[in-house]
């Protein structure tokens, strides 16, 4: 990726209102040099940039805000910094309400086609614009120092951020926090123990699952036994009734009322389950809000060919009904999906839902039965009559039996004990059967449960999860073995950078630093420098210079060096030595400069950079008026409150303390 800065504006600032183009025909220029004075705002312009670029001032407090605010002057303030990313323009502007002690954004970025309210830019560049990664290419003299500061780790953070070693730490980072994901949606056991106790648990159930169906199989053969045995005693029963001439009619009589109210029964319960399947039968005020919506779709009356004239019509508007202009792209997509949109099919279904409601609740079915509800009702009355003529028909074979038994018939009196015995049984097998192949409704302990379902749902959840945490142990133990391979990989990478950063930067340092040289210990966290703790204000900076440049020079992406004052505290031959090095070490070179930097800095960069821009922007003052009849013709831009110069000559010629001295003189 490459990040270049192409200019800026300011309105309403503490610094001047100007705006500044970097871009050349050709491009942005290697090379920018803005020549300020000072007081003219350099250190609020660099704090604007940083501000705008990273998205930091959203936290600022409200008297932060206001402390950039020019006397009295405006209610709101405004910066803007333009950039090229791979060639493409994003813009971000930060905006002061000084009122409210607010700031606020609005971004364009590349592709997006329009201005959002938000500070926004596309998401490969975020890492490189937080505060902490600008500081490493908008650079000042107290960053260098923070280089050499035996308890900051700038230089470890730098070789990571420009040689991209943090990306062997986020894929480290992307996969424990993966495995933490996962672990978390499985469960919040992580450990051998609790694998083993769950195991343990799964094991029990499989048990009593196999206990379970034993019972299940065993109650199911008994009940088949106990019934065969039942029917042969009530066959026996029968049979002795039937030799007895006075009650053998009578039981014929009582066997057809009981088969006759059997068949009733079966038959009026087939019909009851079949109408209670229809969920409105079920309680009459659904049935009420089924026709409720009905009425309501009859008076909505969705519109049909109407929607597709509406698109059709919306395809030859200049502007679509959100506002965005309506292009040949959107009119493809519009005529598109408008097949989708409330088309005959939808009414079918409509009117198909309206004469389902209206049959199924309120007219009669084939037979001129009832329908819904009230047939339930009726289905439910006749059901409970035939079982009570069953239960009837039922007694009435009891009593004749009974009559047999009083009348001294011992073996039929212990056929029947027998029998009521055995069918108590068969009852007691087939509750036990239908608890354990039942539903389990309400049956939360698996471990004392009977149902099946409910055992074998626990096993499989339990299963599920073992499966689920065995994998999860298995991807830690794949994710640690993986983490800790990038984070040896990361630490070998950085150590290897940092050793050949050591033996470039002493070769450059041995060069910059010929007259008064020093050499680079090691490189651990900060920069260690050997046999002294500490450097001057022009070492210190020169190497800030050398380290910065080394790395910038390693890494894949290009990113501006925006510096200010940039050869202030540095002898003339450091600066010439540094001139020379800096346009090879980056892409862009943005420097804010005052007019005694010049000598020895600014024609060592001319002599390997054929474009440079010359900017020179100060105050309209007293102490400036002189400068301002020196202007070249069509080279400026003037502001109510600054002059913003492009030309070379006027930047070699301005010398802001000489015209402040003779305007003092001249008062």
């Amino acid at each position: 990726m490459r990040i270049e800065i192409a200019g800026w504006e300011s309105e309403g600032l503490r610094c001047p209102d100007v705006a500044v183009d970097l871009r050349r025909a050709g491009g942005v220029p290697p090379v920018s040099l803005v020549q300020m004075p000072n007081g003219t705002g350099k250190t609020t312009t660099l704090e604007l940039l940083n501000a705008a670029l990273s998205g930091s001032a959203r936290d600022w407090k409200p008297e932060k805000v206001r402390g950039y605010r020019r006397g009295d002057e405006g209610a709101v303030g405004r910066f803007k910094v333009t950039l090229l990313v791979d060639g493409k323009p994003l813009s971000i502007e930060l905006l002061l309400d000084y009122s409210t002690g607010r700031a606020s954004y609005l971004s364009t970025s590349p592709g997006s086609g329009g201005v959002v309210p938000v500070w926004r830019v596309p998401p490969a560049m975020t890492r490189f614009l937080k505060p902490e990664f600008l500081k490493l290419f908008i650079f000042d003299g107290e960053f260098a120092g923070r280089l050499l500061d035996g308890g900051e780790t700038e230089a470890d953070r730098v070789v990571d951020a420009l040689c991209q070693v943090y990306l062997l730490q986020d894929a480290a980072s992307f996969a424990r926090d993966y495995w933490d994901k996962e672990s978390r949606a499985v469960d919040t056991t992580r450990t051998k123990q609790g694998l083993d106790r769950i195991r343990v648990r799964r094991n029990r159930l499989v048990v009593r699952e196999t206990k379970v169906v034993g019972q299940l199989e065993m109650a199911k053969a008994e009940s088949a036994g106990l019934a065969r045995s039942a029917a042969q005693l009530r066959e026996k029963i029968r049979q002795r009734i039937d030799s007895v001439a006075e009650t053998r009619g009578q039981r014929d009589a009582a066997e057809g009322e009981r088969a006759a109210a059997q068949s009733e029964v079966a038959e009026r319960r087939a019909k009851l389950m079949t109408a209670l399947r229809l969920p409105h039968a079920i309680h009459p005020n659904l049935a009420g809000r089924l026709m409720e919506l009905r009425d309501s779709l009859d008076r909505v009356r969705l519109p049909e060919n109407t929607s597709a004239q509406f698109f059709e019509e919306l395809v030859e508007e200049k502007d679509c009904v959100c506002g965005r202009p309506m292009d040949e792209a959107a009119r493809e997509q519009i005529r598109a999906r408008a097949e989708r949109y409330l088309d005959a099919d939808d009414s079918g279904v409509i009117n198909a839902l309206k004469q389902d409601i209206s049959r199924y609740t309120e007219e009669p079915d084939e037979e001129g039965e009832d329908a819904g509800y009230p047939r339930v009702l009726r289905l439910r009355r006749e059901l409970t009559e035939a079982l009570r003529r069953e239960r009837l028909a039922d007694q009435q074979v009891r009593v004749l039996m009974e009559r047999l038994i009083e009348a001294g018939d011992k073996e039929l009196e212990a056929w029947q004990a027998e029998a009521e015995k055995k069918e108590d049984r068969i009852e007691e097998c087939q509750k036990l059967v239908a608890e354990i192949e039942g539903l389990g409704v309400g049956d939360a302990n698996a471990e004392t449960s009977k149902c099946l379902r409910v055992i074998r749902r626990e096993i499989e959840r339990l299963n599920e999860r073992i499966a689920q945490i065995e994998g999860t142990v298995r991807l830690r133990r794949q994710t640690e073995l993986i983490a800790s391979l990038l984070d040896a990989a990361r630490e070998r990478a950085r150590e290897r950078i940092k050793a050949e950063l050591l033996k470039e930067c002493n070769g450059r340092l041995s060069v910059i630093l010929e007259n008064d040289p020093l050499t680079i210990e090691r490189i651990d966290r900060s920069i260690r420098l050997r046999g002294q703790r500490g450097a001057s204000a022009g070492q210190t900076l020169a190497i800030g210079y050398t380290f910065l440049m080394s790395v910038l020079n390693r890494g894949q992406n290009d990113f501006p060096l925006v510096v200010d004052s940039p050869a202030g505290p540095i002898d003339k031959g450091v600066r010439r030595r540094i001139g020379r090095l800096l346009p090879t070490l980056c892409s862009q070179f943005v420097g804010f400069t005052i007019n005694t930097e010049r000598e020895g800095f600014v024609d060592a960069l001319e002599s390997k950079v054929d474009d440079i821009a010359y900017l020179t922007l100060f105050r309209k003052t007293p102490g400036t008026r002189r400068m301002m009849d020196a202007l070249p013709d069509k080279r400026y831009t003037e502001t109510r409150n600054a002059v913003l110069v492009d030309d070379r000559d006027y930047f070699f010629g301005f010398d802001i303390e000489e015209e402040e001295e003779d305007a003092v003189q001249a008062s």
